[in-house]
């Protein structure tokens, strides 16, 4: 079966061409430039973490959804290496692909070598790894000398240590492995930003609107995006065990609940206590829901995975019902729509990868991806319609990330280049040798 049409927004749209977006019902008038590139490239670092832990677990699990996990980080990487050749050109992309290429290959070896119990493997890609940070620091020192040389080698090394952990699946430490993703999928976010304000400061003609793109009202935004995409991705994760049958589904359960405690606690922060409990009740109901639809997918129970579908509309309903209550400045209508289409991105995902569609299984993911920064941007844009002063759409002299996140920023994106142009040669190969 061929691949859906897809909803993905390439990066290089927003970074090289600075087209405006704008989320359905989220907001009256485009995202300025510099916001559109905070949100895009928050989300596309963030989307690479999970992917690449997805293809590090499907690798040492042999499961055999492993070359359409690689398929999709390559594409992402596709969607990045548009971004750094749109801005800095085609040089700067092959320059940073080379060092990104060694970085994933000895992620790749490190995990492998923990699946395969091998000390000294392991003992030689963790050299490798430490290596790499500090050559890697020193490139991007020389070649950006105004950044702090500490500040890149740390937040290169922070980034590398959670891969590190990743890995933990190669000795079934499910539990860190899941925590140590939901650390580098925030991680991401932040080198986001930083990279924001390098490529802003550089370019402030053309990313206009610095100001409002680190202001609470975006910040709102952004965390919400974060907290809903990592949502989508884990649902995903965890609906893909389940149908394996596969021992991590209890691990991705409780990394799913630990999101929906955050969620929870950000709008108990804006709404009280109670609301954010009244919140997560409803948003826990409809993951219940769709785990119960793939339990019946697996079991091939029809009767109740009809009865799952119709928990699912029901739920969506009074979720949507409840969000209006709270907030009369949310379009109900247009988030109803989005909500059953995010549903119905993930009960399609279940349905395709039961039916061993992994292609298209994993292409919905993306979708669903794409899917939660359309709700995120519709809920926050309503929070800040309900409490202006609360969420101002200018910036404190505060609100920007330290100039050394921008260092990291470079790395992730300059560098994806080589992943995609060598396919099944790259290091994504080598856990499936």
């Amino acid at each position: 079966m061929g691949r859906t049409p897809r909803r993905t927004l390439p990066i290089l749209v927003a970074l090289a061409l600075v087209v405006f977006v704008t989320p359905v019902a989220a907001v009256d008038e485009p995202d300025a430039p510099a916001t559109a590139l905070r949100v895009t490239l928050d989300r596309a670092l963030g989307e690479h973490a999970i992917l690449l832990s997805e293809v590090i677990r499907s690798g040492i699990a042999g499961a055999p959804d492993f070359e359409a996990a690689a398929g999709t980080l390559e594409e992402n990487s596709t969607d990045v290496i548009g971004a750094i050749e749109g801005i800095y050109g085609p040089d700067a992309g092959a320059a940073f692909g080379e060092q990104w290429n060694n970085h994933v290959g000895y992620i790749v070896d490190y995990a492998r070598a923990l699946a395969d119990g091998d000390a000294d493997a392991q003992q030689l890609a963790t050299e490798q790894l430490a290596q790499y940070v500090s050559d890697f620091s020193g490139f991007l020192a020389e070649a950006l000398p105004a950044l702090p040389p500490d500040a890149i080698e740390g937040l290169i090394g922070e980034h590398v240590q959670q891969l590190e952990h990743v890995a933990s699946f190669g000795m079934a430490d499910f539990v860190g492995a899941y925590g140590a993703i939901r650390e580098t999928y925030a991680h991401m976010f932040d080198v986001g930003d930083g990279l924001t304000v390098g490529i802003v400061s550089l370019f402030p003609e053309r990313f206009t609107g610095r100001e409002q793109a680190f202001s609470p009202a975006t910040d709102l935004r952004i965390t919400l995006d974060r907290l809903i995409g990592e949502h989508s991705y884990l649902g995903a994760v965890s609906l893909r065990a389940i149908l394996r049958g596969a021992m991590t589904g209890e691990a991705a359960t409780e990394a799913l609940v630990a999101n929906s405690d955050e969620l929870r606690d950000t709008i108990g922060q804006i709404y009280g206590a109670d609301a954010g409990e009244a919140f997560v009740r409803l948003w826990d109901e409809h993951d219940a829901a769709l785990l119960d639809y793939v339990s019946a997918r697996r079991d091939a129970d029809e009767t109740a995975a009809a009865t799952a579908l119709d928990s699912l509309a029901t739920q969506r309903t009074t979720f949507t019902a409840y969000l209006a209550e709270v907030n009369p400045t949310l379009s109900v209508d247009a988030f109803d729509t989005l909500v059953a289409d995010h549903t119905d991105s993930l009960v399609r995902q279940a349905d395709a990868y039961a039916d061993a569609d992994y292609e298209v299984a994993h292409g919905l993911a993306r979708d669903a991806y794409t899917l939660s920064g359309e709700l995120s941007a519709s809920l926050a844009a309503a929070i800040v319609d309900q409490f202006p002063q609360r969420f101002p759409d200018a910036a404190t002299s505060s609100a920007s990330p330290p100039v050394g996140l921008v260092g990291a920023g470079l790395l992730l994106l300059g560098a994806a280049a080589l992943l995609a142009r060598r396919r099944r040669s790259t290091p994504l190969a080598r856990l499936d040798a």
